[in-house]
């Protein structure tokens, strides 16, 4: 294995990372959900295992980032539609919107499975504060555009209800989800009620609830 020279300017050492960042959700998609080691991933890259060390604590904190990444992404889809929205906009709508990117982005929600989990126990205090801070960044931007819709909803209002449609959209996906190698299974079996489809369940879904929240704001 051809292993790259360790990385000078700052401008190599970001792309070696983001290049970490990248065969880590490669590997992750590829093996279905099940997180790599960090010797996979360095193995990949064409990295020693203690370069990627030099970039990341633990694997933990490799796909803490990468979720991360993927909440960014989400958040800044979801912003830059209601940037460009003009008021009147219909609930319905609304949830077609903000759930457009997490119906065709699982892997989100694939690693927030995963990512949960890593806050029990032994929990690395600076790495579960910078999640939460950029959570509350995003959540901020996309409640202040949200309010601009809804004149009725409040600031106060809208975080807890933005943070329990995603509990109820997370909690859709656990009841749909199959891994690949079971998804045949399921059609076959008396469990096809499990094959309905995400994306009509959760815009539905998410509307109902929305409609009653704001109905009780």
């Amino acid at each position: 294995m051809a292993v790259l020279k360790r990385a000078i300017s700052e401008k190599d050492k970001l792309k070696r990372k983001e290049k970490i960042l990248k065969i880590a959700r490669e590997l992750f998609e590829k093996n279905d959900g099940t997180l790599p080691t960090i010797s996979e991933i360095a193995q990949k890259a064409g990295l020693a295992k203690g370069s990627v060390y030099l970039y990341f604590k633990t694997k933990n904190e490799i796909f803490l980032s990468l979720y991360t990444n993927q909440i960014r992404l989400w958040h800044d889809s979801v912003a830059k539609a209601l940037e460009n929205q003009k008021e009147g906009i219909t609930v319905s709508d609304y949830a077609k919107l903000t759930t457009r990117y997490i119906i065709n982005n699982p892997l989100m929600l694939q690693m927030w499975g995963i990512v949960n989990g890593f806050f029990d126990g032994n929990t690395d205090e600076k790495m579960f504060m910078d999640f939460k801070t950029q959570l509350a960044e995003l959540v901020g931007v996309q409640g202040r555009l949200s309010c601009r819709l809804f004149a009725d909803l409040s600031m106060e209002h809208w975080v807890k209800v933005h943070l329990q449609i995603f509990a109820l959209i997370f909690g859709l996906w656990q009841v749909y989800y199959s891994p690949n190698q079971m998804k045949k299974f399921v059609r076959e079996s008396q469990f096809c009620i499990f094959e309905s489809d995400f994306s009509e369940s959760v815009v539905e879904s998410v509307t109902t609830f929305l409609t009653g929240a704001l109905h009780n704001g």
